[in-house]
């Protein structure tokens, strides 16, 4: 379905097209009409048609391209009063000045097709009524023999409704000029381009029609003045033209000023082509280049935030890496040597006093002993867990290996083809089979497990799924919580997938640089 700007449109270049023709052929057939006179009217009404075609094509959203089209054919539609048919006659002396309320109102519109202050309103709204009631009033008294409508004809009331019609649309007119005028100073250069030519024309006509009929019409200057009159309003279709192209134009540059402003590239912005209705249009588009720049340096500052963040996060892995290895030798060079130590001085003191401690004291010797041998195997234990040694001197298989051996299920390891890497991949990914085989053991009743070790394109990937219950939750516990965020320090990301029946796998990616 076809917008009604556009059939509106269609209807308005027929008729003007047609009424054109007819103006043209009925000032020939008067005789009272110069050729240079003729040909200017005829072609400026047909150039407002033709702009206000090529207006409507290239900004279709804006009325501003049917107005220029209306402008013309009021303009053919003045010059049915000279026909000789009494009903085309009528019509054509009720619309004498039809033409200038409607440029006054497309001048005042331009280049938005909107009015936009209470002023232009006014002024267009009394052009209107001024123009079409005095020709109304003039068709009454009109003596004309022509004249279908003639009520009370009375030459000397026709000529002072010509005369009050003059004097008001010279006010109105000088309105126009002087509200043009306005925008033309206070606005910013992109709308000082688009309202100059129009701005000109406007002036040249005014300052042209009003030395004219201040000469008088006897004047040797008043009929070269009227045909630069003539000449500069035959122009005028042409610069409103070229004032709806010229804000394509300036669309593009603001664009392009908008990329360039600072130094810095926008990724986009998109705007309607009513870019250069006003002053306001402009701060409001300078603006929003700013709020775009600002977000793209906020972008940035968390992007550099987020950098640090994960590199202070590499560094506490390290950290506490570090940490834990100082741990794991001062219990092996400290605490443990020494309950060694004790445990060796008891066993000798057993032997030595064997035959004279009572069977009470002996076994009390003895249990000690049996205690603090049990307190050494799980502070080696302990240290083993905290990084085994073998982890560092072999490697991560290795020590996968080491573990599954000591643990009580059917383990199946499958990992081939892993060399050696940075100690924090190694550790993050050692203590996740670990914390895996843990909760299957501690929780999930399994009876098998399935490991799972490999180098794939986007980094190490750990696999360790089990048979049991399948009641994991990574956020129901602090032990796969923490193991999550140890993994996320490095840039990898470590998921549980769990469903009661179907068992438990939990998967970490870690990259290779983490």
């Amino acid at each position: 379905m076809k917008h009604p700007r556009t059939v509106a449109m269609a209807g308005v270049l027929t008729a003007g097209i047609g009424l054109g023709v007819l103006a043209m052929t009925l000032k020939i057939a008067d005789g009272t009409h110069t050729v240079l006179d003729t040909t200017l009217s005829t072609a400026t009404g047909f150039l407002f048609l033709l702009a206000g075609a090529v207006a409507q094509v290239r900004r279709a959203s804006n009325p501003i391209g049917l107005l220029i089209a209306v402008a013309g054919l009021a303009l053919f539609a003045e010059d049915l009063q000279f026909a000789g048919d009494p009903l085309a006659h009528t019509i054509g002396l009720a619309l004498p000045a039809a033409s200038s309320p409607v440029i006054a109102h497309l001048v005042l519109a331009f280049p938005h097709g909107k009015l936009r202050s209470r002023w232009e309103r006014v002024l267009v709204f009394s052009a209107y009524a001024v123009v079409f009631g005095s020709a109304v009033l003039g068709l009454l008294v009109n003596d004309d023999p022509r004249n279908l409508a003639a009520v009370a004809a009375s030459p000397e009331a026709e000529q002072l409704v010509k005369r009050l019609l003059e004097l008001i649309g010279a006010v109105i007119g000088a309105g126009v000029v002087v509200v043009l005028l306005y925008r033309w100073l206070a606005g910013r250069l992109p709308q000082r381009r688009l309202l100059s030519p129009v701005v000109a024309i406007a002036v040249v006509g005014a300052v042209c029609t009003t030395v004219g009929s201040a000469l008088g019409s006897g004047h040797p200057y008043s009929e070269p003045l009227l045909d630069v009159y003539r000449i500069s309003f035959c122009l005028w279709p042409l610069a409103f033209l070229i004032g709806v192209l010229r804000a394509r134009v300036g669309n593009a540059e603001m664009i392009r000023l908008l990329l360039e402003r600072d130094g810095s590239g926008l990724a986009a912005l998109v705007q309607d082509d009513e870019v250069w209705k006003d002053s306001r249009s402009i701060d409001a588009l300078n603006a929003a280049a700013g709020l775009v720049l600002d977000n793209q340096r906020l972008a940035a500052e968390l992007e550099e935030r987020l950098t640090e963040v994960q590199a202070s996060r590499a560094r506490i892995v390290a950290a506490a890496d570090d940490e834990r290895r100082r741990v794991e030798r001062d219990l092996h060079d400290g605490a443990q040597q020494r309950l060694v130590s004790v445990v060796l001085l008891l066993r000798m003191a057993e032997r030595r006093l064997g035959d004279e401690l009572t069977p009470a004291v002996a076994a009390l010797l003895t249990s000690t002993i049996d205690e603090l041998q049990a307190t050494v195997t799980e502070l080696r234990e302990l240290a083993r867990g905290l990084r085994p040694a073998i982890l560092t001197e072999a490697g991560l298989i290795p020590a996968v290996r080491s573990l599954l051996d000591r643990i009580p299920l059917a383990v199946d390891l499958a990992g081939a083809d892993v060399p050696r890497l940075s100690g924090a991949v190694e550790a993050t990914a050692y203590f996740v089979v670990t914390e895996a085989i843990t909760n299957a053991l501690k929780h999930a009743q399994a009876r098998e497990v399935r490991v799972s070790i490999g180098v794939e394109k986007d980094g190490l990937r750990v696999d360790v799924h089990d048979d049991g219950t399948g009641t994991a939750d990574i956020d129901g516990g602090s032990g796969l919580h923490g193991l999550r965020d140890r993994v996320r320090a490095l840039g990898g990301e470590l998921t549980v997938f769990s469903e009661p029946g179907s068992g438990t796998t939990v998967s970490a990616v870690i990259p290779l640089n983490g």
